[in-house]
């Protein structure tokens, strides 16, 4: 079962750092990677990778706001309906200089039809943390996600922000826990 969860968790880093790279050129045709076709799916935060705005660490400025709204329409046309969001204060700040009503990204996933689980988790990749207390950290949140997975309308998308170090394994676990139950 462990390698099967590696293999997955390698296989969605992979897709999400192409997908990355797609939309840094400008050439990606969807915001999504699939993990269970119509059920489950992983991006990156809104604009993670935008030619113009993009980047780790970067506030976005107030003239992005219509572009993530745009974002965040094109993952409810996609079709998906539910968010599992791993991003963490820091991530979400990223949007504060934005107008996107009342409250913070999150607020607008949901202002906009999205029901939403939020497990925050700081990266693991930022944060100076000892290797068991990561696991313990990944082990917890991902049987959180699987929780809210179960509870939430289909499809469900998990985001954190850029798709690898968070959404990666979170994904492959319950891609796991799904693909044994059928």
């Amino acid at each position: 079962m462990k390698d099967l969860i590696e293999n997955k968790t390698h296989e969605i880093k992979c897709a999400m750092s192409a997908l990355g790279r797609r939309l840094e050129e400008g050439t990606a045709s969807t915001l999504v990677h699939w993990v269970t076709p119509g059920q489950l799916a992983c991006a990156h935060r809104p604009l993670r990778h935008h030619p113009q705005f993009g980047g780790s660490g970067r506030n976005l400025s107030a003239s992005a706001a219509d572009l993530v709204k745009d974002w965040v329409e094109e993952i409810i046309v996609t079709g998906i309906k539910s968010v599992i969001s791993l991003m963490h204060d820091r991530d979400l700040n990223y949007y504060s200089l934005l107008n996107l009503g009342e409250g913070n990204l999150l607020d607008f996933y949901s202002q906009s039809g999205l029901l939403l689980a939020h497990l925050p988790w700081e990266d693991p990749h930022h944060k100076k943390t000892k290797e068991l207390q990561k696991i313990e950290k990944l082990l917890s949140i991902r049987t959180e996600a699987l929780l809210a997975y179960q509870k939430l309308p289909k499809p469900v998308l998990v985001q954190c922000s850029a798709g690898i170090d968070r959404s990666s394994p979170v994904a492959a676990y319950i891609w796991s826990k799904t693909i044994i139950q059928k």
